[in-house]
């Protein structure tokens, strides 16, 4: 590849602030030493979706083929997961070399912020210059390696100064802007009073999560309340009341991993382990006047010269989607309208076109397997032997359709296109539920990576529509070619158009058809059943709190709930919107009173596992149909009308409390 180095990273997400921080710095040195960049997300835990582990599919790509050497922001990647569960996989990996980029690891050389110092400096400036003696932490679950040490290091000084914590002032936020307000409101409703005068957050989002708590009760910060945070992100500085914080020098740490990893490709020796000590930063969150958070400012330089201005006088000038979310988002509306309707294949590469020039999209490949790939959770995912890379974009010659023909057991892209590579690559999968359909390579343009997450899946969906529709239209030739009777041709299209695209549950049309037929082939062999309907809690507010897709996400997971209890011989449906219904022939009402235990047992587990900021529910109702009462419509309208009285109860049972 011309002595290009070819530079993986493996990250849990692209979006969060950390993520964001560290990736500019891997980018930064590989724009300046000339190396090739991919970027491997798995966006998995507690903010992935029901099928984000699709995604840990890109790990088979981590090989010599494919890369010279691999980032692992463990970090990020152990955010999720516990240590030794993280260990595992990356031992999994094959034999290329390796940096681990913020935990040590046995046999790889790591480089790691040491927050020890930070942390205990900062804890006793709030004691000593600002009189705090009752604190309150906001830390992430207890199975998190970072945020166990973060904790340590603060009891460890809270003890020196004789100051107890008591449990009830240690507060679950997750890492989260969401969790941490949810949290935080909570204590404040069980406590009439402020019984703590600092809350210590360990990352920055928890610590805008807490001002934002206190901003609904109009609690005023610092007057009434010190709030600090960890990590130092973007918007740390940028708040309307600025966080006095820990700066983890981010973008100087994984410039230093990658430079690390540099060297040890070009067979130089490097340390076992690189320290990298992270430093407060007092702002006015903490209550110090200006003066004063300047003096400790050129204290902490004085110790160490090469160190950048606490206050980051020169922001940067990049296109933050916090600040130009006006324009960015106009794009994605505009996008949005003009490709509503779904079009083939051979389509789709103008459309393509477009928005990858209204997106700012630097480069784009678009690699289809012959057949969608089947995959399910915990299994073992097997890349086909075929596979074509059927478009690629560029700013400058636009869309080509080369069909290279290749096999990606072996390589991520044909080997005549990847030696004509330059710059920062990021790679996602193409799935829909179960199946995957290809992956997609791009390198973005000049907007965050927020933004280019949401770019992405907009332009999945248009191309699995497209694969799908295409597929259909085939599947129709099929038949006609086979020579099919005209009944057989007009049952397998109406199966064809049966399905929800969301849920891939029975849509309303089919549920209808379906669920009639299923009544009527009951009662007339003597049986009996129950029609039960049931209707989402609280999926408007979620949509209004968290946005349509986390409500999309809502919707898939309980369709997934209702798919684990109901047998594989009952009739389930999406009528529209948060709305279900299933027929369940020879079920009685206690066959309903276990179902619905059944259906809150599961959704309790899915919110226990804090995957997702919203809680899952659902109220539901029946009817029995019998020759009696066999009319759908009815038993439908007696259904919702009980599903109606469980979620009026429901809320009346709030209340109370």
């Amino acid at each position: 590849m011309s002595g290009k180095k070819r530079i993986g990273v493996l990250i849990n997400t692209l979006f969060s602030e950390y993520a964001v921080e560290v990736l500019k710095g891997i980018e930064r040195f590989c724009r300046e030493h000339n190396c090739v960049e991919y970027i491997f997300p798995l966006a998995r835990g507690k903010s992935s979706g029901l099928y984000d582990y699709h995604c840990d599919t890109l790990m088979n790509f981590i090989n010599s083929y494919n890369i010279d050497g691999l980032v692992l922001c463990s970090a990020t990647y152990a955010s999720d997961y516990d240590l030794d569960s993280t260990l595992d996989r990356v031992k999994a990996l094959p034999p290329i070399k390796k940096v681990s980029a913020g935990l040590q690891m046995e046999n790889i050389p790591s480089i790691m912020v040491d927050s020890e110092y930070a942390v205990k400096k900062l804890v006793t400036h709030l004691i000593e210059e600002h009189g705090c003696r009752r604190f309150l932490l906001m830390r992430a679950n207890s199975a998190n390696f970072e945020s166990n040490l973060r904790e340590k290091y603060v009891r460890e000084i809270l003890a020196k100064h004789g100051i107890h914590l008591s449990e009830e002032h240690v507060l679950n936020g997750n890492f989260a802007f969401d969790f941490a307000v949810s949290s935080m409101t909570n204590y404040l409703r069980a406590h009439e009073e402020i019984d703590f005068d600092a809350v210590i957050c360990f990352n920055d989002d928890m610590a805008m999560g807490c001002l934002q708590a206190f901003e609904d009760r109009n609690i005023k910060v610092p007057d009434d309340v010190i709030v600090t945070g960890f990590d130092n992100v973007y918007e740390s500085f940028e708040t309307e009341r600025s966080i006095t914080t820990i700066d983890q020098r981010m973008e100087e740490f994984s410039y230093t991993a990658t430079e690390l990893l540099y060297k040890s490709l070009n067979g130089e020796n490097i340390p076992e382990l690189t320290k990298l000590n992270a430093i407060p930063v007092v702002r006015s969150s903490c209550g110090c006047s200006k003066e004063r958070r300047s003096q400790l400012a050129k204290e902490e330089l004085s110790k160490d010269p090469g160190l950048v201005s606490f206050e980051r006088t020169e922001l940067d000038t990049r296109h933050n989607l916090f600040r130009r979310s006006s324009t960015q988002l106009y794009l994605l509306h505009y996008f949005l309208m003009e490709s509503q309707s779904p079009v083939p294949l051979d389509g789709l590469y103008d459309r393509l076109l477009y928005c990858l020039s209204l997106f700012d999209i630097n480069g784009a490949m678009i690699v289809l397997y012959d057949h969608p790939v089947f995959y399910e959770k915990y299994s073992e995912f097997i890349y086909p032997e075929s596979a074509h890379l059927v478009m690629a974009y560029t700013a400058l010659d636009g869309v080509q359709r080369p069909d290279i023909k290749f096999n990606p057991r072996d390589y991520m892209i044909p080997p005549e296109i990847e030696a004509t590579n330059n710059g920062t690559y990021t790679i996602f999968p193409l799935y829909a539920e179960t199946y995957q359909y290809g992956y997609i390579v791009m390198q973005f343009g000049r907007y965050e990576m927020i933004f280019y997450q949401s770019v992405f899946e907009l332009i999945e969906k248009e191309i699995i529509n497209s694969v799908n529709i295409t597929r259909a239209e085939s599947e129709k030739n099929n038949l006609k070619n086979q020579n099919l009777s005209l009944e057989e041709y007009s049952e397998k299209l109406q199966r064809l158009s049966f399905t929800d695209e969301m849920t891939g549950l029975t849509n309303r049309r089919g549920f209808y058809d379906l669920a009639q037929k299923q009544i009527s082939v009951t009662v007339e062999n003597g049986g009996s059943g129950l029609v039960i309907y049931g209707d989402m809690d609280g999926l408007k507010s979620i949509n209004d709190t968290f946005g349509h897709d986390a409500g999309d996400r809502a919707i898939k997971y309980e369709a997934q709930v209702l798919k684990s209890i109901f047998r594989s011989s009952d009739i389930i449906g999406r009528l529209g919107g948060d709305e279900f219904a299933i027929v369940a022939a020879n079920m009685g009402r206690k066959d309903f009173n276990r179902v619905k235990t059944a259906l809150e047992r599961e959704c309790t587990r899915i919110n226990e596992k804090n995957l997702e900021p919203f809680v899952l529910s659902i109220s539901i109702g029946f009817a029995e149909f019998s020759r009696k009462n066999s009319s759908l419509d009815a038993l439908l309208t007696e259904a919702d009308a009980e599903q109606y009285k469980e979620k009026r109860s429901k809320k009346e049972r709030k209340a109370k409390k």
